[in-house]
């Protein structure tokens, strides 16, 4: 294995022995928990109408603190009117136009008695409408500001070094590092080592040292000084210094920024949480009521090396072994600094081949620190307090799995682009009995002002199935509409073509007449996907410690919110990681299989295998959760403890399976050959126990997959469906069935005889239906389209009919309306056959609504028979008219519609209200010269489908 390739095994990260930790982060409130985790079984009476505390969140952006009350409580009323369950609020200074110095002290004035006022007056308002409430922490991210000190803030370790020729006494100065603050940068070892001028082939900004000739020279500084007697050859006398960072926090509404808070000193963090939400802000009267949780964003730190003054005895402790002689190989300029901060640079050293250890084990120590000291700090602050913490834990190297657990709701986002990413918090938050897992949701870089409902059900959906059970919309700004902004008002996330995020809701919108619609859908699913607990049937080994470079799996639909031929293309994806991707197409294979055939399954740590172990009939217990399975996939690393407890376990009976070769590596330093060849022969004596199974990559597993139990099985295999399970105290189960193609697709399941009743439940409708013969029950799935399958272990009844789409197998085509009328503004086209107005000289920048309207004629009406009107492809709402009289509205898939009360023998006439996006209509303003719409010039290329395609039919059932 080459250089490179071990270097990039220093984003493999695993912890062990923090089942203390864990221990430590158990909610201190039970009446918090009970209050914010209600522990229920799902019951189908509540499921039309579940209470409103199920329903989606939204970003609520401000700008800065340039509000009003009155407005305030008026969009805090407009929230709950339209479905939503809580905001959270979150003031920053970004993409904002003040028209005088008294605008600008406005928006400024976050963090003053003035603002906490406003932040009074919505919380007495949310209370009063039955809302919750979040605040970020701060203004902006990473927290901090200008209440922060420099010394207090975040830490670096950095390095100076000095070429010295030995053979000679000397007496040198030690080498300095660059400081630009204000406060001394403090010495923590001076180490010596010989430079290897043999070794050829590295980067021209690395330095091969011989690892044989180190010399730790720190008890020799006197004064800033060093004495030594260097032997013979060429050395490199390396000093390394902890300075702060100097890193300011990103978008703070104030005069100043201000330094990031040390994230590793756990007495500073409390500081924090203690000035900006104790009693100076007079907040505390609203603690968990509606004040519900704070929130930290993704960790996007701009660090050199994160460095804390416990480090190097942490270390000692935690890996037995003294890093000081080893610093060298972890100093890489901007090592810490967040992906698209441009952190690939070369190592400033080089030792061996085995330098990726010595990072990994650095590694691996921040992330523990950084587990303990912040995220564990956050969550018991403020769960005293009778608060939550919700947190995105990623951004750093770090083991996101097993942070997640410290987080009291921890939390994904649609950014991370693919499902493989949204499982990692949907894991952490199963492995560490987490009930709530929030999704900051439906924002994707390069697509602002492309969101539809459409788009909005799919990123929900794609969500809902990596185990998200509360929608957080990425945000609805602050209603601020000036000469500066469009006339849909102010969106801090659009600055033209590069800069452009989704989503933009609120009432300035499109979209917003559509919002409450949506809303009521993802409220029922919320409600059912937080009943009971997760069920997840087979555990994969994630050896990532880093979310980014993960490319799509092939069979995903609206990876990093692109939807094929529906809007521009993405030109310029990341760049892939070659370790991820090489990995990606090793495990995207057996996903697929896994999913096709109906099983579930989760990523998993090493960490919560060393503390897993084998309860009834071999199933592997973790913390109360059970599974059936244990898979190991393209990993040639793996901890040592790891893998002894997967021989232990597999011993004990449980179900192990490796695709691909046996793990050979082990990724610490101390003792690596010895610990390696451990590492290698526990993994070989697992797969001789005779419930394990090695498979070849690319080989067929389905014999493997009939293997394992199944209360609910797939009756064929099934490519594009995804799904997720709850099950209930008393064993009934709730399974959410995503279709993610654009096409129909007919599932066949068969049921477990332990269940005494089934229904099929419909989320768009509320309503619920009996299924048939639990040998084989049938559903088809429109195009992208969802249902809930709930399967009783004991009698329920349920009121009222079931809403369920036409069974396109079951219905004849009578009628195929082809000719129509388009009026759009004041545009007329007559006789006209549909088409995408992106197509359309007259229409590609129009964003106003199109009226479609046509005769149709249907003879010999059954009365024993339904009429369905499929509208076929819509973008991207619709209102129908027959015979002058409403029929009803769909915003997305499938636009179907009963009319059977409304069509009569004969001539019939049809009217279609579709709506379009808004973005083709910014651009055509812009083409126009609409100063306000400067951002969208150069975008002509860029607009969306747009009106009715059809095909339009009638159908007789």
């Amino acid at each position: 294995m080459d250089v490179n390739t071990k270097f990039s095994y220093t984003k493999i990260i695993v912890l062990f022995g923090w089942l203390v930790l864990f221990c430590q982060c158990q909610f201190h409130n039970d009446k918090n928990k009970e209050k914010w985790f209600p522990e229920y079984d799902f019951n189908i009476k509540d499921f039309q109408n579940p209470d409103q505390s199920y329903g989606p969140m939204a970003r609520w952006w401000w700008p800065g603190n340039n509000v009003d009350k009155n407005e305030l409580k008026r969009e805090i009323s407009l929230f709950a009117d339209h479905g939503f369950a809580g905001l959270e609020i979150q003031p920053f200074n970004i993409n904002l136009h003040a028209g005088s110095e008294e605008e600008r002290a406005k928006i400024l004035s976050w963090d003053t008695p003035d603002y906490y006022n406003n932040v009074a007056s919505v919380l007495e308002e949310a209370k009063k409408r039955g809302l919750f409430i979040d605040m970020n922490n701060g203004s902006g991210w990473p927290v901090g500001g200008p209440f922060i000190k420099v010394e207090d803030g975040i830490k670096t370790l950095d390095y100076q070094d000095k070429d010295i020729i030995g053979g000679r006494d000397i007496s040198v100065e030690i080498p300095k590092v660059s400081n630009s603050s204000n406060v001394p940068s403090s010495l923590v070892a001076v180490v010596a080592a010989k430079v290897n001028s043999k070794i050829e082939g590295l980067d021209r900004r690395t330095t091969a040292l011989d690892p044989e000739s180190i010399v730790v020279l720190t008890d020799q500084v006197k004064n800033d000084s060093i004495q030594w007697a260097v032997p013979e050859g060429e050395w490199k006398l390396v000093a390394y210094w902890s300075k702060p960072q100097s890193e300011k926090g990103s978008m703070v509404a104030g005069p100043e920024q201000g330094p990031v808070t040390d994230h590793f000193n756990a007495a500073k963090v409390e500081e924090s949480y203690n000035y900006l939400f104790g009693d100076r802000t007079g907040l505390q009267n609203y603690y968990g009521n509606p004040l519900r949780a704070v929130f930290n964003d993704s960790y996007e730190f701009a660090v050199e090396r994160f460095f804390t003054p416990e480090f190097i005895n942490y270390f000692k402790d935690r890996r037995g072994y003294d890093i000081t002689p080893w610093f060298a190989v972890n100093m890489v300029k901007k090592y810490n600094y967040v992906e698209y901060k441009n952190p690939h640079k070369a190592p400033s050293f080089y030792f061996d081949s085995e330098d990726w250890r010595l990072r990994y084990d650095y590694d691996l120590t921040i992330s523990e620190l950084f587990g303990k000291n912040f995220i564990n700090t956050s969550s018991q602050w403020l769960e005293k307090r009778g608060m939550l913490h919700r947190n995105q834990v990623y951004g750093l190297r770090m083991d996101m799995i097993a942070n997640a657990g410290f987080a009291s709701i921890p939390e994904t986002e649609s950014m991370l682009g693919v499902d493989a990413n949204l499982k990692i918090m949907g894991s952490g938050a199963h492995l560490y009995n987490r009930p709530v897992l929030s999704a900051e949701s439906v924002v994707f870089a390069k697509r602002g002002y492309m969101t539809t409902p459409q788009k909005i059900k799919i990123a929900v959906d794609k969500l809902f199935a990596a185990g998200v059970n509360q929608i957080i919309y990425h945000g609805i700004p602050y209603k601020l509409v000036s000469e500066n902004t469009t006339e849909q008002g102010w969106y801090p996330f659009y600055m033209g073509k590069n800069v452009a995020f989704s989503s933009h809701l609120g009432e300035g919108t499109q979209f917003w007449e559509n919002q409450k619609q949506v809303n009521q859908y993802i409220t029922r699913t919320q409600y059912a996907l937080r009943s009971g607990k997760p069920h997840a049937d087979v555990l994969i080994y994630y050896p990532f410690n880093t979310v980014e470079g993960m490319p799509e799996n092939p069979e995903e639909v609206m990876a990093f919110g692109y939807l094929p031929d529906v809007e521009p293309a993405l030109t310029d994806k990341e760049a892939y990681k070659t370790e991820k991707q090489e990995w990606a197409q090793k495990i995207y294979p057996v996903i697929n299989q896994l999913e096709a055939n109906g099983i579930t399954w989760e990523w998993i740590n090493d960490e919560s295998i060393q503390n897993a172990d084998i309860e009834n009939g071999r199933k592997i217990n973790i913390r109360g959760n059970y599974y059936q399975a244990l898979m190991l996939v393209g990993i040639d690393v793996i901890q040592l403890n790891t893998a002894k407890q997967i021989k232990k376990l597999t011993e004990d009976g449980m179900n192990f399976a490796i695709v691909g070769e046996k793990p050979t590596k082990q990724p610490s330093y101390l003792n690596w050959e010895e610990n390696d060849k451990a590492t290698f022969h526990f993994i070989d004596l697992a797969c001789k126990e005779p419930n394990s199974m090695q498979f070849k990559y690319g080989e067929n597993i389905d014999q493997w997959i009939r293997g394992l139990h199944k209360d609910i099985s797939f009756n064929s295999k099934y490519d594009s469906i995804r799904q997720v399970q709850r099950e209930m105290s008393d064993g009934s189960r709730i399974q959410f069935i995503w279709n993610m193609s654009d096409q129909w697709k007919t599932i066949s399941l068969s049921l477990n005889d332990k269940y005494k009743k089934a229904f099929w439940l419909n989320a768009d409708s509320g309503t619920a239906g009996s299924v048939g013969n639990f040998n084989r029950i049938t559903y088809e799935l429109p195009p992208y389209g969802t249902v809930l399958l709930y399967a009783s272990t004991h009698e329920a009844k349920i009121e009222g009919g079931f809403s369920v789409p036409f069974d396109k197998k079951s219905v004849d085509e009578i009628v195929n309306i082809s000719d129509w009328n388009l009026k759009v503004d004041s545009l007329e086209i007559e006789n006209t056959s549909l088409f995408d107005w992106k197509n359309h000289e007259q229409l590609k920048f129009v964003s106003k609504e199109g009226v479609y309207s046509a005769k149709f004629t249907v003879d010999n009406i059954g009365k024993d028979h339904n009429y369905v009107l499929d509208l076929g492809k819509v973008y991207y709402t619709a209102k129908l008219e027959i015979n002058g009289q409403y029929v009803g509205d769909r915003v997305y898939s499938p636009f179907v519609f009963n009319i059977s009360d409304y069509i009569k023998d004969g001539e019939n006439s049809i009217i279609i209200h579709v709506k379009p996006g808004a973005l083709n209509g910014m651009i055509g303003e812009a083409e126009k010269g609409n100063p306000r719409y400067n951002k969208f010039k150069d975008r002509a290329d860029d607009v969306m489908s747009a009106g009715l395609l059809g095909p339009i039919v009638v159908c007789q059932e």
